[in-house]
């Protein structure tokens, strides 16, 4: 194909109208070309780096997009348009922080479009705020009642919070506004699965993958529930497959995020290990005489373990209790261990920490609990988050009167349920994206786990998946034996409390769904699929007391 002709605009009005022409024509690199031809000149509008920008959005670049598209507002810095521009490409790049603090300023400056409030919407949906995300939703549904991806957005989370009815209604409107809206048909997907009618699903859901125009973040929702239509009709190799494609769309979509960086199994849990073993076992118990160490609460436990392991079930069924409350999944102390468990130094650092620098990272970390709204004095306060397994030796460091819930599950069942369920993709989530990557993971957390278990002394008490399933008062009694709190019958009706909560983990459906036994010895249906990450799992299979068959 030839190169477009050169062409000399007379004026920069001249140039701007070739520009609106060519995207009016949807030529963005045509209108690209005339903005560089334009600018070599001299000539100076927002709409010329608007036009570079858009060929480079177009092109996958969207750092250099977002050069331009700020070179075009420090021109025009109340353009609303160009604020909601900048957005989407600071969402692109999982800016997130700095998207919302953009299209609050796109609304303040025009508060009656209804796109940027959407946009709000799936910004605070990435950063797990689910409930401010779905007041974003309604806002733009009051301005524009025929939003269509709001209102599927509205649909997905109430389908995700087993609001069924008003799932359906808001499915129903999009569609009504948007016939092919993706969202909204995923929305009815999932009620349709959660009611166990999975051909349906399927039904729904086969128009969406075989659409080849559907790609990145709506096609990988798409193939996932499609995944979880299948299993439902136990067609396990079609549906790992499914799963498969949904993993491969999401590492297609944030490679470039992740391009470079170490990878946590293989890389930085190995090195993490080797410092722990390295440092003298002294450095873990001269804290204990510590006069100074001082807990504002009645018993400060943490939840750890695994994801997919049952902790959130757990943390649901402990916050039931009035004597305890929860923290779920808030790091607290993601600044310490950035600054102690990414490298030698850092770590040999906090073998020396003591006096004024150790009370003042336990000073921080209450700081933080209690401006997240909780009142810790005279509860147990029980800290939920998995990952923070690998944090044991800060852990231990900062708390040595803590508690250590650490939730097992069979870890052939819990590698499955991670590469098919994950949040939005951080560089954790990331790791899940391949079956050996998940295996990977699981096996360098509990190579750490075990190593700090031998040579710490840790106040633990072990809390199987399985076993509660089996006994929820009898194991659930247990934990609240170790936690010092008596154990009370309304703690089963911990589903009927979770249903209005906000939970922030993937496991929420199934949290408030109760109990249900369909999540013991999934990977049976998988063991083919399985098979090349045994040799990883089935050595803590055999450790934590499952059948290896």
């Amino acid at each position: 194909m030839p190169e477009s002709a050169p062409w000399i605009p007379a004026s920069t009005d001249d140039a701007v109208h070739a520009v609106a022409t060519a995207i009016g024509a949807s030529d963005f690199r045509r209108a690209s070309e005339i903005a560089d031809g334009s600018l070599a000149l001299g000539l100076i509008h927002p709409a010329l780096f608007n036009a570079r920008a858009l060929w480079l959005e177009r092109r996958g670049q969207d750092e250099e997009a977002l050069t331009e598209f700020q070179r075009a507002r420090a021109l025009a810095p109340r353009d609303a348009t160009l604020l909601n521009a900048i957005g989407l490409c600071l969402t692109r790049l999982y800016r997130l922080e700095e998207a919302l603090e953009t299209f609050d300023e796109a609304i303040r400056i025009n508060p009656a479009y209804a796109a940027t409030h959407q946009r709000k919407g799936v910004v605070l949906g990435m950063a797990g705020r689910p409930a401010a995300a779905e007041q974003a939703y309604k806002r733009a549904v009051a301005l524009q009642p025929g939003n269509a991806e709001a209102l599927a957005s509205l649909a997905s989370s109430a389908a995700r919070q087993g609001a069924t009815e008003a799932a359906r209604i808001f499915a129903e409107r999009s569609l009504a506004h948007d016939p092919g809206n993706a969202t909204a048909h995923a929305a009815l997907a999932l009620l349709a699965i959660s009611e166990g009618d999975f051909a349906a699903a399927e039904q729904r859901l086969r128009p969406l993958t075989d659409n080849r125009g559907l790609s990145g973040h709506g096609r990988a929702v798409a193939l996932g529930l499609l995944g979880d239509a299948l299993n439902g009709q136990t067609r396990a190799t079609e549906a790992f497959a499914a799963y498969g494609a949904a993993n491969d769309e999401l590492r297609n979509l944030h490679a470039r995020r992740f391009r470079g960086a170490a990878n946590l199994g293989s890389e930085l849990l190995p090195r993490l290990k080797t410092w722990f073993e390295d440092a003298p076992a002294v450095s873990w118990s001269s804290c204990d005489t510590d006069q100074s160490v001082e807990q504002p609460c009645a018993t400060h436990t943490f939840l750890l373990g695994f994801y997919r392991s049952g902790t959130t079930l757990l943390e649901q069924v402990l916050e039931s209790h009035p004597d305890i409350v929860t923290l779920e999944e808030r790091d607290f102390l993601a600044q310490a261990a950035e600054r102690y468990l990414t490298s030698a130094e850092g770590f040999d650092a906090l073998v020396r920490l003591e006096g004024t620098g150790l009370a003042l990272a336990r000073s921080d970390y209450w700081r933080r609990v209690r401006e997240h709204g909780i009142a810790p004095e005279g509860k147990v306060f029980v800290d939920k988050h998995p990952l923070n397994t690998i944090k044991l030796p800060l852990i231990r460091k900062l708390f040595p009167k803590a508690r250590i819930v650490f939730a097992l599950r069979d870890p052939r069942d819990v590698v499955l349920s991670c590469f098919r369920r994950h949040f939005e993709i951080n560089a954790v989530m990331y790791e899940f994206l391949t079956l050996e990557g998940t295996a990977r993971f699981y096996d360098g957390v509990m190579s750490l786990a075990e190593s700090c278990r031998q040579r710490l002394a840790l106040d633990v008490h072990d809390h199987r998946y399985e076993d509660m399933i089996a006994d929820f008062d009898g194991r659930v009694g247990a934990v609240c034996e170790f936690l010092g709190v008596d154990y009370l019958d309304a703690m089963r009706n911990f589903a009927a409390t979770a249903r209005g909560l906000d939970i922030r983990s993937p496991s929420a459906q199934q949290v408030r769904r109760g109990l249900y036994k369909e999540g013991v010895r999934q990977w049976v249906r998988y063991e083919a699929e399985l098979a090349p990450v045994f040799p990883l799992l089935e050595p803590w299979a055999e450790r934590f007391g499952y059948p290896v068959e």
